[in-house]
């Protein structure tokens, strides 16, 4: 799509230094203030993190992690399906870092990624891990952004920060998603059909996307992604053993069990289903609601990937209707919405911002604030609202892209 504002935006009068136009100088400087005093936590929760390095009796860094290399250490042990029995998982981890609790729920797929990391002592290993995420999103999207201004935001986002920060794999699975979009985007669809694949390991997050490549005619990239997968599971399967995957299935009903009895605390569901059991909604409400958004979510992306509109907006979308559609989703895999801010921003900055546009984006950003995601018990949160907030911005943006190209087409002179 071709941009309206020049080649060169930033250096225009009238806009911010950092890519973001002023077309409403409040707005802005709102939206300044948020990612402001995001970076100052960011910074103080860093150094806390640094803290636990120099001085060992606090907490282990990147705590989920420890379920990971507990996993991968059972692995070069030669008793990889041990690393589904969840006794034998809490009793390690008790052993080896005096605390547990931290079941392995991953399919054989991750489990073949994560196996190397137990080679090195945790930390390093921990540190290697969160590394290896920060680069590939990074990467991802150097090639998903036209406009590298605001690149900076991926620094002071607070859920890529948690997501860093509890050691889990939120970043990486958003790198890939990025990836994917940016590869569609450059009409590279074996690619995002690869990188689709590849995030197959977090089902819950795919539940759209075959949806939306089938609504989109995008054939090539879903046959790609239907080949990846199987070959994925297909490598794990001859890496690990049959038994492996055996295990997997036989603890599904754990980890069903494990979710229904709040093993989990409520406070970090980003589901519509969790987030609603924070404000007493029983689970049969619960789930009529979740029905309600995925439908709707659903609906959204079909119609905008059957449309003529620019991949960023679909992909968009795409990616809040997922994190309204799964059931299972918690604070920090919404490190995924970095991808729709940015993509926002960068729509406002070529083609003009539309009305409350900006104020929504900061009161999404701004929301992300209230949750568990830097350790703060709350029995409410506002982990539910950036979903809602920006699937409402944007696609509010993909019906007015749509009804301006009608306009066009009717109107060609």
């Amino acid at each position: 799509m071709k941009s309206t504002v020049g080649s060169n935006p930033q250096r225009e009068p009238g806009t911010f230094r950092y890519g973001l136009r002023m077309s409403d100088p409040v707005a802005d400087s709102v939206l300044m203030f948020v990612l402001t005093i995001i970076g100052a936590l960011m910074i103080f929760r860093f150094g806390f993190e640094v803290s636990k390095v120099i001085f060992p009796e606090y907490r282990p860094m990147f705590g989920d992690f420890i379920s990971f290399w507990t996993a991968s250490a059972f692995v070069l042990d030669g008793a990889a399906a041990d690393a589904y029995d969840f006794s034998l998982v809490n009793a390690f981890q008790l052993e080896t870092f005096d605390q547990g609790g931290l079941p392995f729920l991953y399919p054989p797929t991750w489990l073949m990624v994560i196996s190397p990391f137990s080679v090195l002592p945790y930390r390093p290993s921990a540190l290697l891990f969160e590394a290896i995420q920060v680069t590939a999103l990074i990467i991802a999207c150097r090639f998903l952004l036209r406009d590298r201004s605001f690149f900076w935001i991926l620094i002071v986002f607070p859920t890529v920060i948690s997501g860093v920060i509890h050691g889990q794999n939120s970043v990486l699975n958003t790198a890939l998603m990025a990836g994917a979009l940016a590869a569609l985007d450059r009409h590279r669809p074996i690619l995002a059909g690869v990188l689709i694949g590849l995030l197959s390991y977090k089902p819950q997050l795919g539940i759209l996307i075959p949806i939306a490549l089938l609504a989109g005619r995008e054939y090539r990239a879903f046959a790609s992604a239907a080949v990846t997968t199987l070959a994925f599971a297909a490598t794990s399967w001859v890496v690990l053993g049959t038994e492996v995957w055996r295990a997997f299935f036989e603890t599904i009903a754990f980890a069903s069990n494990w979710v229904e009895v709040g093993q989990t605390p409520a406070n970090k569901y980003a589901s519509m289903i969790g987030w609603l059991r924070q404000f007493g909604v029983g689970n049969t409400a619960g789930l009529i609601a979740q029905i309600g958004f995925a439908a709707v979510s659903i609906g959204a992306v079909v119609w905008a990937w059957r449309q003529d509109l620019p991949t960023p907006l679909k992909g968009s979308l795409l990616v809040l209707g997922t994190c309204l559609a799964t059931p299972y989703l918690l604070d920090y895999d919404l490190a995924l919405l970095a991808i729709p801010v940015m993509l926002l921003i960068q729509q406002g900055n070529e083609t003009g911002y539309l009305e409350f546009e900006k104020p929504g984006i900061a009161l999404s950003v701004f929301s992300l604030l209230f949750s568990s995601i830097w350790g703060v018990e709350m029995d409410v949160t506002a982990v539910g609202v950036p979903s809602i907030v920006l699937f409402v911005l944007v696609l509010r943006r993909a019906i007015a892209g749509h009804q301006n190209a009608l306009s066009r087409a009717s109107c060609p002179a």
